[in-house]
């Protein structure tokens, strides 16, 4: 664990996942309005897409990847004249994890979106609140705890990814090997103890994403109700 190529798969790892994991939240949550406030064909028709990288092997979805975005193709050969190289590097990396994560993140928002409650909004544009204002004091504080959990989610998904990025990445030790391909090659060189090792590194990573996650809702949960509680004594009061 104190090599040089086992230190820098962690890095890489921790850094995109969480690049992933505000990627994909932003994402996620625009994703999720557009899903349950706008039902057309459209919609209807992405919301089945978004479960597709569940549906299918994430070795098949890194191989799809490879078929649409690698040197031989349409896309690839585009790519490649513009100067922008996605299969064997560190964007296609990123592009898979983005694909691989994006379902947990829409899924995890889609239920507090639906429990929105309209009228506060219709009344921030009648009062005529900015599109900004009415986003930041009255749809993100009732998410929060699905933005939250969307992130975590998507971090900790990242991070374990193991199919898709071992086919894009080109496993290529110091530049895009993660942890997960790292603890696979230390199996395939019978380095049991290392591999077990790295694992246990990998899963308390995880862990404490979660445990921040937690703690960080705790918090701005109480404060928001000694907020409300500041406020209705000084309603009383008055």
């Amino acid at each position: 664990m104190t090599s040089p190529i086992a230190i820098r798969a962690f890095e890489l790892t921790v850094n995109f996942s969480i690049l992933t994991a505000c990627l994909n939240t932003a994402m996620g949550l625009l994703i999720a309005i557009a899903l349950e406030r706008w039902k057309s064909p459209v919609s209807f028709a992405l919301d089945a897409i978004i479960d597709l990288p569940l549906a299918i092997p994430t070795a098949v979805s890194g191989l799809m990847l490879v078929l649409l975005y690698g040197p031989v193709s349409p896309v690839g050969k585009w790519l490649s004249s513009h100067g922008i190289a996605i299969i064997y590097t560190r964007l296609g990396i990123l592009v898979a994890l983005l694909f691989v994560t994006v379902p947990y993140a829409v899924r995890a928002l889609q239920p507090a979106i639906q429990t929105l409650d309209r009228r506060q909004e219709e009344a921030a544009w009648v009062l005529g609140a900015p599109t900004h204002r009415v986003w930041l004091t009255i749809i993100l504080p009732v998410l929060r705890h699905a933005v939250g959990s969307a992130f975590v989610l998507t971090l900790t998904r990242a991070m374990i990814e193991f199919g898709s990025v071992v086919i894009v990445s080109g496993s290529k030790p110091m530049h895009t090997e993660v942890a997960a391909v790292y603890i696979y090659g230390l199996l395939e060189n019978y380095d049991q103890h290392g591999a077990a090792a790295a694992a246990v590194v990998l899963m308390l990573l995880c862990a404490v994403a979660i445990g921040m996650e937690a703690r960080l809702m705790m918090l701005l949960g109480k404060r928001r109700s000694t907020a409300w509680i500041r406020s209705e004594g000084e309603a009383n009061h008055v």
